[in-house]
């Protein structure tokens, strides 16, 4: 036991030197990888809003893969629940950012990039036309009435879970009074 011992002892110098390299050494970030990006410069080309607008809502998939953009915003109306809320309202966002500004957010170059975006639209990145009928879409939803709707989000699941517990309270109605009944009657026999 004590040669055992000994052998560990003079490991644990070696492993916490391991360790310490790994740690300072093994833990650099990754190389930076950056898929190839279509070219911002067609994107200038007129774009069509209808088709926009089924990319942004996702009733057409994008061609490379990536999320639909309701996922995380929303503009105007649109939608029976609204869009995501985890990015911003994108309802006048052309009269907050110029063609050029829009073009690089949707191509994750040049000088406006979104750091929540890049890396989703890196790996999946929007082709030239569906960055142009994205611009299309946003320009044509400029002066649109935003639209809160988050309390039809919540009166629908507060509507869903009174549904699911009457549902799940219907199924189990006799369940209790079956499981007392054979108790009490149980109890009853064994009494004097």
């Amino acid at each position: 036991m004590k040669h055992l011992k000994v052998k560990i002892k003079a490991e644990t110098p070696l492993l916490s030197a391991a360790l310490l390299a790994l740690f300072l050494f093994g833990c650099s970030p990754a190389p930076e990888r950056k898929a190839a990006q279509p070219d911002p410069a067609p994107v200038a080309a007129e774009g069509h809003i209808e088709n926009g607008r089924d990319l942004f809502m996702g009733y057409v998939h994008l061609q490379n893969g990536g999320p639909p953009c309701m996922g995380c915003h929303s503009v105007g109306d649109n939608g029976l629940l609204g869009g995501g809320a985890m990015g911003p309202n994108l309802t006048d966002v052309s009269t907050r950012l110029n063609q050029a500004e829009l073009v690089s957010v949707l191509s994750n170059s040049g000088p406006k990039i979104s750091p929540v975006m890049e890396p989703i639209y890196t790996e999946h990145p929007l082709t030239a036309s569906e960055q142009a009928d994205l611009i299309a879409f946003l320009n044509a939803s400029v002066g649109q009435v935003e639209v809160d709707k988050e309390p039809m989000v919540v009166a629908v699941s507060l509507v869903g879970f009174v549904a699911i517990a009457a549902f799940l309270g219907f199924i189990y109605r006799n369940r209790l009074r079956s499981v007392r009944g054979a108790l009490v009657k149980t109890a009853e026999k064994e009494l004097p």
